[in-house]
């Protein structure tokens, strides 16, 4: 069956299920069973056949059926898992993902679980032994790559027996294996899920977690259950066995504060996209302009100076004031302490070594025994060794890029890098410090932290990752988890997200948050700023000036919201109104240049010229010399009939360096009034000059400006003659 075909039928059956066509998806999935050899499939969906019958003739017979619902739930979800399957192996036959290509491998290989364990416990008893005899790089190796073999069986282990994922979840909260095999396993099983829906799979997830056995397993368990939910909601919102497991989550107040720091984690990786950003497009850029100035500075000190001087050196901070680069550092040190991963970046262009092709290498537990890093690392370096315990600070796959980027390294280079590294990274330590110091699961919340980013990292730097849904891709819509949702409604989840959600400028999630969040407490009038400004930051004026207003009720005298409401007004071209409250921030700040400024525009649109010119008049006496100021006044001055007072304002800012086309346009429209043809033409000429400027531009500018030209005595008959002037003097050259 051609793998498109498949995916038709695919969608028809789900559709089917979510009708409750159930007569009609079974056969459908029998007709697409007849081309597949697949016994076991077959034989599962004559045993679902077989159970409707008996409870459609049981429905007819009259008898009550208390199981009813349940049931049919649980054949909805089996018929969900033969659909599942049959696309699976359509398109594993010849698809080149690397899902299918592995799961190929699987098959051809047709190792049992059992087996793989078996393996991966002798090979680790083996490597213990050899390591204890000082030579175990071999037998390490051969112990990592048993945990691979084992990672990508339960990968595509797609429909593993219940008694199969039990042993799993027996291993994984067992004593006998080491915690990078627990941690492998969540991972496999989350990342099959995250392919195909396995009700079975996230069942042994939930037993994993539900054990309790180590905070650390139940962290990375926790993360994974909440994004496979995320991942599949409609599936796991039918299912009532597991609608009746997480309703016993409601009464743990230890289960609803994981869930919080889980949601937040996720939450906040959302975030690195907006640091990176900060970073490579505001950060590194300044301080590159800043690198010879800082050299300079350097060479200024002779080599006797004590270089630590230098860090209390003030003019150290004014060259960081520059250009802003001082408040944008500060800004990223303060995301760092808020929990924001600003170590994406600095980690991202390290992720080429062979050792992260292997997608199960970006979950994996740091260790400095495996064997890839066995060899040609300072084990003995104890900055080397502190770097690489800081927990919090580099997740698991940013130490493995570090170490190995480091592996190559001389002695010397090493040791630079590590103590730099070690100085530049206490300050963040002791932050996460303080973080655990504050938090009642410090462990938990650690590893939560560690693993989103592991997860995050995997999902936009492998270099496959188009192969994977990601989950990252859009913000985690917590309100609508199947069955979590009530535990995530609660009013400080809210308001931790909403918060996060604003002070980070994501105004579109923050919005239904904060608005649920107004339900609740409908008194809170700062609570109605942050929605108007919702709305006004999502263009939405209309709806931001009703908040704005219900605001204004309770802060009337409110500078922000009144120079807020006045820009609404101003957006919605509703400038006599927006005069109005600009004159009520003026009697608070008289001398805000912006203000002023703003003030004016919308009086000179509402035509009260002479009030304008008051206010750009002030605005140019509190900052004088601004072209911006210049430009308005000479405007307005032309549109008041006060040709000389304009044409004063457009000679000083056309001998500026940075006057554009449109100052030597409107300097030809004040010529032109003045009867100065001659000039006109001129000014004309030189604004087509500008680069994207032309003639085209030209006409196209006059003809909008007329309207105004002529309310000031100008004919349009001789301004179609003086640009038919300019065409013929551009013609001659």
């Amino acid at each position: 069956m051609a793998s498109n075909q498949a995916s038709i039928i695919y969608e028809k059956v789900n559709s089917l299920l979510d009708g409750s066509s159930i007569h009609d998806a079974i056969a459908l999935l029998s007709d697409a069973l007849s081309r597949q050899s697949d016994p076991s499939l077959r034989d599962l969906l004559t045993r679902q056949e077989d159970t409707y019958k008996y409870m459609t003739h049981y429905l007819m017979e009259g008898f009550p059926d208390n199981g009813r619902s349940k049931m049919i739930s649980d054949i909805i979800s089996s018929l969900s898992f033969i659909n599942d399957s049959i696309l699976r192996n359509n398109v594993a036959i010849d698809s080149p993902d690397i899902y299918s290509s592995t799961l190929r491998m699987e098959r051809i290989r047709k190792h049992s679980l059992d087996t793989l364990l078996n393996s991966y416990r002798e090979a680790l008893a083996i490597s213990a032994l050899a390591e204890e005899a000082g030579n175990g790089i071999e037998m390490r190796k051969r112990a990592d790559d048993a945990l691979l073999a084992l990672f990508s069986h339960v990968w595509t282990a797609f429909g593993l027996s219940p008694e199969n994922y039990k042993r799993i979840a027996d291993y994984v909260t067992g004593k006998e294996l080491p915690f990078e095999f627990k941690a492998q396993m969540i991972s496999a099983l989350m990342l099959g899920n995250f392919a195909y829906y396995d009700r079975n799979g996230l069942t042994c997830l939930l037993d994993i977690f539900e054990s309790d056995c180590n905070p650390r397993i139940s962290a990375r368990a926790l993360v994974a259950i909440v994004l496979v939910v995320a991942r599949h909601a409609q599936r796991v919102a039918k299912e009532q066995t597991l609608s009746h497991r997480f309703a016993l989550w409601n009464d743990s107040i230890i289960i609803y504060r994981q869930l919080r720091e889980v949601v937040m984690a996720i939450i906040k990786a959302h975030d690195t996209e907006r640091i990176n950003t900060k970073m490579k497009n505001e950060v590194i850029p300044e301080l590159m302009k800043l690198r010879p100035e800082i050299l300079n500075k350097l060479r200024n000190f002779s080599e006797t100076t004590d270089m630590e001087l230098l860090d209390a050196n003030p003019e150290w901070e004014d060259i960081l004031n520059k250009n802003g680069l001082g408040d944008k550092l500060k800004e990223l040190t303060e995301m760092q302490m808020e929990g924001g991963d600003v170590m994406m970046m600095a980690f991202s262009n390290l992720k080429s070594f062979p050792f992260f092709n292997n997608p199960a290498n970006w979950f994996l537990p740091f260790s400095q025994s495996h064997h890839e890093l066995a060899s040609g690392l300072m084990n003995d370096s104890l900055i080397f060794s502190e770097i690489l315990d800081m927990e919090g600070v580099m997740c698991d796959s940013d130490k493995y890029s570090f170490a190995l980027s480091m592996k190559g390294m001389p002695e010397a280079q090493k040791k630079m890098l590590t103590e730099r590294m070690g100085d530049q990274m206490a300050q963040l330590k002791e932050a996460m410090a303080e973080k655990s110091s504050k938090s009642s699961i410090p462990e938990f919340d650690m590893e939560v932290t560690r693993y989103v980013r592991n997860l995050y990292r995997f999902f936009k730097l492998f270099k496959r990752k188009n192969e994977f849904a990601d989950p990252f891709a859009s913000p985690l819509d917590f309100k609508a988890l199947p069955f979590l949702e009530e535990l995530l409604t609660d009013t400080e989840i809210m308001t931790l997200v909403g918060e996060f959600y604003f002070k980070r400028g994501y105004y579109k999630e923050a919005l239904p948050i904060m608005l649920r969040l107004e339900e609740q407490n409908s008194e809170d009038s700062l609570m109605w700023e942050k929605i108007g400004y919702c709305y006004n930051s999502l263009k939405d004026t209309s709806r931001a000036l009703t908040w704005y207003r219900k605001a204004e009720l309770v802060h009337p005298d409110s500078k922000w919201l009144i120079t807020k409401m006045a820009l609404c007004l101003r957006l919605e071209n509703r400038y006599e109104e927006a005069a109005q409250y600009y004159s009520k921030a003026l009697a608070v700040d008289p001398d805000n240049y912006n203000l002023l400024m703003s003030a004016g525009n919308c009086l000179l649109e509402s035509d009260n010229i002479e009030e304008a010119l008051k206010d750009y008049y002030h605005a140019d006496y509190v900052r004088p010399g601004k072209i911006s100021t210049w430009r308005a006044i000479a405007w307005a001055e032309l549109r008041r009939g006060y040709m000389d007072k304009s044409l004063e304002y457009y000679d000083r800012i056309t001998s500026m360096p940075d006057s554009n086309a449109t100052d030597w346009l409107n300097k030809g429209h004040a010529c032109y009034l003045s009867n100065d043809y001659k000039n006109t033409v001129e000014c004309y000429k030189k604004a087509t000059k500008f680069n994207g400027y032309g003639i085209e531009k030209l006409e196209a500018d006059i003809l909008q400006d007329a309207p105004i030209i002529e309310k000031s005595g100008g004919n349009l008959q001789e301004l179609h003659i003086l640009l038919d002037k300019v065409k013929y003097d551009t013609e001659l050259g």
